[in-house]
């Protein structure tokens, strides 16, 4: 028997595909909904890794992309309408109130969660850092950087049992910088530059780069009046177990 023709929305990307250099992003794209295929699919592993198969499966255009290189602010919008063209956009979470413990289940309208696109390319070098004087290149980290970060915090921790803290730190910061005072970062060098940075620099560098990067894409953060002790307080929409399995 011949499937039904899956439903499909088209929408613009955060980013617009201005911030894509080494490749071609256009500032669309077209999305179907899941289907039993898709399910497995997403069942079958860790959140960082299985949500951009996910929607390379479900990307009816652009025909040919590699969804792991785009843009996590990209990723999460696409995400966001891979849920909302498959279940709808209605979306119950249970949130807590920081005044009184109280707790509620309110229902979010995912398509109506403000997006903030991208105008022009942003300016990702920054500097002088304030101690060193560097000037550091810095690029948008990808779905496919924090895929590698998480293995190889993994693979550090596993191999070296009496590493001490979260090498997670010293990989993101790694990961970010391309150039120093407009020469390339080489990978035995970029680990020994970040180590040794200077932590007000690594501040500076830090708030830069939110500045530039920090506001793209969806604003999840919202408000809420309590219905118990009548404060209003603010909470993230989170994307728990829950996303991709609604209540009927």
């Amino acid at each position: 028997m011949e499937s039904r023709v899956p439903i499909q929305e088209t929408c613009i990307i955060p980013s617009r595909g201005k911030v894509y250099s080494d490749m071609e992003v256009p500032e669309q794209f077209t999305l179907r909904a899941m289907t039993t295929v898709e399910e497995k699919m997403r069942l079958s592993g860790q959140g960082i890794e299985v949500i951009p198969k996910l929607i390379q499966a479900c990307t009816v255009e652009p025909e040919k992309i590699d969804v792991s290189k785009l843009k996590m602010f990209d990723i999460q919008f696409l995400m966001y309408k891979l849920r909302t063209v498959t279940y709808g956009s209605d979306y119950e979470i249970e949130i807590r109130c920081p005044h009184c413990g109280a707790t509620k289940r309110v229902t979010i309208n995912l398509d109506e969660i403000p997006v903030n696109y991208l105008d022009e390319e942003p300016n990702l070098v920054f500097g002088p850092l304030p101690v060193s004087g560097d000037m550091v290149e810095c690029k948008a980290l990808s779905a496919a950087d924090y895929a590698y970060i998480a293995r190889e915090a993994k693979r550090i921790k596993n191999k070296f049992l009496n590493y001490v803290g979260d090498p997670e730190i010293i990989l993101t910061l790694q990961s970010k910088i391309l150039k120093v005072n407009g020469e390339d970062l080489p990978a035995n060098m970029s680990q020994k530059y970040v180590e040794t940075m200077h932590m007000r620099d690594v501040r500076y560098l830090e708030s830069k780069y939110e500045d530039a990067l920090g506001n793209i894409g969806l604003d999840t953060d919202m408000t809420e009046v309590c219905d118990d002790c009548g404060s209003e307080f603010e909470f993230t929409v989170s994307t728990d177990s829950d996303f991709f399995r609604p209540r009927y």
